[in-house]
């Protein structure tokens, strides 16, 4: 069993308001991953969730999340999964709770494009920690400038020398119309210090918005122009790790 609420939160960890239509569940040993990628590749994600209990474990193509979540909206409460098999192959995933059930049809699993692969073994120059505050003082900062696409990240020092990452709304907008927020941060050696690293802040926005049920978020991003992003809900048992890529053309 699992609850509706519960389900849905995962789905929107990946689903990111619709720029992640297609994906592959993996279910073992009562665990979900789920691997997914930006259609743009700009942005890798990978959710696990220890607790997902079904009848039939194995992989599950959803190829349409958006259809998915419209037929979640008949279901409420507490919901059971199982999933039906043709040849060895999930074909039919079926949710149910105690007075209606949904089928949904699963794709063929070489429909969903392989998800890439991202280089860990960087030294991860600048660090932080946001709290679940700071994740909805980003969506209203991402939203306050109406037709922004752009927010910067720098490593730098406030007034006293503490060493902060700055974000940074609107700074390329024709009025220079802009909203600033900082954090606490950790630097390592040979920091680059206010150098402005452009990302799309939709998209970040997205990922803060999917997160909010989250504790706390580890940032960390090198001069180059990776950003990773950890979350981490305890109470849902669901971790979420995404890597974003710097915008390009700035």
């Amino acid at each position: 069993m699992i609850t509706k609420n519960k389900l849905q939160s995962i789905i929107s960890k990946y689903y990111l308001g619709g720029k992640v239509e297609s994906v592959k569940w993996k279910v073992k040993d009562g665990k979900l991953d789920i691997d997914f990628m930006a259609p743009t590749k700009d942005m890798i994600g990978r959710l696990s969730c220890d607790s997902f209990s079904m009848v039939n474990e194995g992989e599950m193509a959803i190829f349409n999340t958006t259809q998915l979540n419209r037929l979640l909206n008949v279901l409420a409460g507490d919901l059971m999964l199982d999933a039906s098999k043709t040849n060895k192959v999930l074909t039919k995933l079926t949710i149910q709770d105690n007075n209606a059930s949904i089928n949904y049809s699963l794709a063929d699993p070489l429909m969903i494009h392989k998800v890439g692969e991202v280089d860990e073994n960087v030294e991860w120059k600048v660090q932080a920690t946001l709290e679940n505050e700071d994740f909805n003082t980003f969506v209203r900062a991402a939203a306050s400038i109406q037709g922004n696409e752009i927010v910067t990240l720098s490593a730098t020092r406030d007034t006293i020398d503490t060493p902060i990452i700055k974000f940074i709304f609107g700074e390329r907008m024709e009025f220079s119309n802009k909203v600033e927020f900082h954090t606490n941060a950790q630097f390592g050696d040979d920091v680059r210090e206010d150098n402005k690293i452009p990302f799309n802040s939709e998209m970040l926005r997205e990922i803060f918005n999917a997160n909010k049920t989250s504790d706390e978020c580890h940032l960390s991003f090198v001069d180059d122009g990776l950003l990773r992003l950890v979350f981490t809900a305890e109470d849902e048992g669901i971790n979420t790790t995404y890597f974003v890529v710097r915008k390009a053309d700035y």
